[in-house]
């Protein structure tokens, strides 16, 4: 006798467990930098908890990677007609996360949104979706290499050649590129990553047991790096904020000091350093390699977390109005005295997925961005039973 519930949360024929654990797995790892209390005391949970910063959001990028490769063929990419109309899809999914991604935006919440920069990584990618997976590879580790030289002088060699830099949405594209919080010039080296993993096997183990020990092995290699290179973070980092022109507001001479060179191998959050997109890049690909490993009984145990996963657009949004509500309401939950804020929206959000996807299935936003992407595009083929990025 058939059980709709749990057939819900085991998701329906074609989508991959392990990429919704590690969806989830994301969206939690960004409620931790958001409302959580970190610590770099690693003997800790506090110590612990401070590895979503950065890191989270990275994997988000890089599962949406994967997901843009599931959506267009998989390990064989669409072509023609089939192709173009998922391109087309994408493109309405662009508009709507731009909308939604303004929305959220009013709430003034002071969270930096992924979502408007997500939606400029899928049109980066659009060029790049029949491409192989080794080609991708070496387009992730090009990006992550000049990438952030481009980020860390691109902003200061604009200064001082008189140009004014964002300030407002007129800028919006210099920002999605250069100067935000998630510049697309390093963040496209996760989506690119992911796209190459996508392209492959993922029933591989070869492919799993590489994302893991591969993955987390340059992580390693990467911290160690960078605690060898850049022996005082501290006084680098503040070093930063004193050469940097966007925190200087007025324009600089040649001759004013830049940024010191040291700044590319830093390893910490949001850095957007060469260590930082090849170590968090590859701490992303190692879980990644870990989500997809998990087996039947995995994906059964792990059935709250993918759950999120699936939701995670949803969860996501959700998140954003609570922190509004919480702190106009109460106090200020971007700011806890303890982790217990986040112990109580981290069980309530994996109680509350759980519960959605058992009985009602898909999540509203993720029903919702589906439906009006059918409806403008009705001649689109879908891609081998594959999943929509959600």
């Amino acid at each position: 006798m058939p059980n709709k519930p749990l057939d819900n949360l085991l998701g329906e024929p074609g989508r991959i467990p392990g990429l919704d654990v590690a969806r989830g797995i994301a969206v939690l790892g960004m409620f931790t930098a958001h409302v959580g209390v970190t610590s770099d005391d690693a003997s800790t949970l506090a110590g612990w908890l401070s590895l979503a910063h950065g890191r989270s959001s990275i994997l988000f990028a890089t599962v949406a990677g994967v997901s843009l490769a599931l959506v267009t063929g998989r390990s064989e990419p669409l072509l023609g007609r089939a192709l173009a109309d998922a391109r087309a899809r994408l493109l309405v999914r662009v508009v709507l996360l731009l909308a939604l991604a303004a929305v959220l935006d009013l709430l003034g919440t002071r969270v930096f949104l992924i979502l408007g920069f997500y939606a400029a990584y899928f049109v980066l990618a659009l060029p790049f979706l029949r491409w192989p997976p080794a080609r991708l590879a070496g387009l992730a580790a090009a990006v992550a290499v000049v990438g952030p030289v481009l980020v860390l002088y691109g902003p200061e060699l604009l200064a001082r050649g008189g140009f004014r830099l964002p300030r407002d949405g007129s800028g919006a594209v210099t920002d999605f590129l250069l100067t935000g919080h998630y510049p697309a010039l390093v963040w496209m080296a996760y989506v690119f990553a992911g796209l190459a993993v996508g392209r492959c096997d993922l029933r591989s183990p070869v492919l799993r047991l590489s994302l893991v020990a591969g993955g987390l092995g340059l992580a390693v290699v990467c911290s160690a790096l960078s605690a060898a290179l850049v022996p005082d973070t501290a006084s680098l980092e503040y070093s930063l904020t004193l050469s940097s022109s966007q925190e200087a507001g007025t324009q600089l001479a040649w001759d004013d000091p830049w940024p010191p060179s040291a700044a590319l191998w830093l390893a910490s959050a949001h850095s957007d350093s060469v260590l930082e997109a090849f170590g968090s890049g590859g701490f992303a690909l190692g879980v990644l390699g870990l989500c997809l490993s998990v087996g039947r009984i995995g994906s059964r145990v792990l059935a709250p977390l993918a759950a999120v996963g699936a939701l995670a657009l949803t969860v996501y949004s959700a998140q954003i109005v609570a922190i509004w509500w919480w702190t106009r309401t109460y106090w200020d939950l971007l700011d806890p005295a303890t982790n217990v804020p986040l112990g109580t929206i981290t069980l309530v959000t994996l109680a509350a997925a759980t519960a959605w996807r058992a009985f009602l299935g898909r999540g509203p936003l993720e029903r919702l961005f589906a439906w009006v992407a059918r409806a403008t595009v009705p001649g689109a083929v879908r891609a081998t039973r594959s999943p929509e990025p959600s």
